[in-house]
């Protein structure tokens, strides 16, 4: 296997890197829609790029560009873990209070139940005397 100067992994692995991750970054964009996923898939097909010119300013440009990609990635998973915990906390809440009404709901039918056992029992009382 003969070493690139430019890239740690000789160029057929690192093209089969490349192929594998852009075709996994498509499945999970179609599956989720996530902005950083996109960004991802550019950042790691354009390192296909460091075979394209041997000029320093290139190299330079390149790294830019993976640094800004690699930035918008990262805020935007943020953004979309916070807005998943927001969603997350939202549906336990409801959660919750549904089964705090489902719990109030069967306290009330006791107390009209014991109620009424406690009528019929007066009644019983009453028809008894």
């Amino acid at each position: 296997m003969e070493h690139s100067i430019r890239f740690p992994l000789p160029f057929n692995i690192h093209v089969g890197f490349v192929i594998f991750s852009v075709i996994m970054l498509i499945l999970c964009y179609k599956k989720k829609k996530n902005a950083y996923e996109l960004y991802m898939l550019i950042g790691v097909a354009s390192t296909m790029l460091i075979y394209v010119s041997e000029a320093k300013p290139f190299f330079y440009i390149l790294g830019l560009e993976e640094i800004i990609l690699f930035i918008m990635t990262v805020v935007d998973m943020v953004k979309v873990s916070k807005k998943a915990q927001a969603e997350e906390k939202a549906r336990l809440e409801a959660k919750s209070e549904a089964a705090d009404e489902t719990v109030n709901e069967k306290s009330d039918n006791a107390d009209i139940a014991e109620d009424t056992a406690d009528s019929t029992e007066e009644n019983k009382d009453d028809s008894a005397e």
